[in-house]
């Protein structure tokens, strides 16, 4: 009877430490997807905008920039919060309020063809520009950290 409640307590202590290190393997999945989202955005707006500045701009290359706006917008939409806070307790409240609604603004406006709302994104984006400049290096090294 004993070598049974033995063998129960260690294979109990076994499956607990299964799901912890299970659970921890997730957490980071959980984390470098987050990572991933939150880079990505940035660099997709960002090379959007870039082709947005080119001179010239023909219809197949403003059609690819919006592409990428776009595709920032979605991969920013997956960052959550309680991530970014992690990394900076500014960051969450600031990528919402400056980066994603700036680029709402900037994209719906060049849709629209409205230069007030594209305005508007651009000074929101400009916001988010000052933040991310000063803060950029310190959560960064947060993010390779982890």
């Amino acid at each position: 009877m004993r070598v049974i409640s033995l063998r129960g307590v260690v294979l109990a202590g076994l499956l607990a430490i299964l799901l912890v290190a299970c659970s921890s393997s997730d957490d980071d999945r959980i984390q470098q997807d987050q990572k991933y989202y939150f880079l990505e955005s940035l660099e997709q707006v960002e090379a959007g905008g870039r082709r947005l500045q080119t001179a010239g701009l023909e219809q197949q290359s403003l059609t690819e920039a919006l592409a990428m706006l776009d595709q920032g917008l979605k991969l920013a939409f997956q960052v959550e919060r309680q991530f970014l806070e992690q990394l900076d307790l500014r960051l969450g409240k600031n990528y919402q309020r400056y980066f994603i609604k700036g680029v709402e603004n900037y994209r719906i406006g060049i849709e629209a063809g409205d230069e007030v709302q594209q305005r508007q994104g651009l000074n929101l984006l400009s916001q988010w520009a000052e933040f991310w400049q000063a803060e950029r290096t310190a959560i960064r090294a947060r993010l390779d950290q982890g």
